[in-house]
């Protein structure tokens, strides 16, 4: 895999030819993409990487065949450790998408920013301060994670067994050093009305209709979230993402589920 994607990518670069073969090894989020390749080729590749280093690496499963990857470089234990973090998980893409290319000084390829080049560039800073005559105070962890994409399986797993003073995510940023991020919650509003032929309305109670004070508050939540001031990441938000109720025309529905992301 790694010679494949040294020559699809014509870099030598030793930090591009490790993005471009995990870029090349297919993660895609099953929760996301039935039948999706799942992380543990990618975790395959990047443990061999640690180990060859010399850390110390846990393998643990959040979620069966989808393993978590942390390799720790000890320090002397007299300093502050410190965390680099990043997901191994994609989302979908058709095949071109993980064949990785440079073009006009980019790296190309599903993955590349969210987020196998930071992963990339982990685990090569880990690697020079491994072969560093240099003694560490403290200790450096590389933590490679799963459903980052999904519901973030791997980070719980992640913060149950491990512990550190600081922590960096190498996610892109526009060269910015981000200190604050928004989180997010999703969840589901269910009517529930009283199923009836169209031509009974006096029988039926529409589980549609019954949403719409429901849509129309989410509307003003909004407007109010976006008057007020916003955080350093951008402004609070909500909006209805998906709505499914009913089972044909001349029916009044009997149950109707909203999606809504906060």
């Amino acid at each position: 895999m790694r010679s494949e994607s040294a020559l699809s990518t014509g870099v030598n670069d030793p930090v591009v030819a490790l993005a471009s073969e995990l870029i090349a090894t297919d993660s895609t989020n099953p929760q996301l993409v039935p039948g999706g390749a799942g992380e543990v080729r990618v975790a395959k590749v990047i443990e061999m990487r640690l180990r060859r280093a010399g850390l110390e690496v846990e393998i643990s499963e959040p979620v069966p065949g989808r393993p978590n990857v942390v390799g720790r470089l000890r320090g002397a234990g007299t300093g502050a450790s410190l965390l680099l973090c990043g997901h191994t998980d994609v989302v979908g893409a058709e095949p071109a998408g993980f064949r990785p290319v440079v073009r006009d000084g980019r790296l190309y390829g599903r993955g590349a920013v969210d987020m196998k080049g930071g992963l990339a560039a982990a685990v090569a800073a880990v690697e020079r301060l491994a072969a560093s005559p240099e003694p560490l105070a403290g200790d450096v962890l590389v933590a490679a994670i799963i459903d980052e994409e999904w519901a973030s399986a791997g980070a719980e797993d992640l913060v149950a067994r491990h512990a550190a003073d600081g922590a960096i995510l190498a996610e892109q940023s526009n060269l910015d050093v981000i200190v604050e991020h928004g989180g997010f919650a999703w969840f589901e509003v269910e009517s529930m009305g009283v199923e009836s032929a169209g031509i009974e309305p006096e029988a039926g109670v529409d589980a549609i209709a019954l949403l719409a004070p429901v849509l129309q508050g989410l509307v003003e939540l909004d407007r109010a979230l976006a008057a007020a001031p916003a955080a350093a990441y951008g402004r609070s938000s909500v909006h209805p993402s998906t709505i499914s109720g009913g089972t044909q025309f001349p029916v009044y529905a009997a149950s109707c589920v909203l999606g809504i992301e906060r």
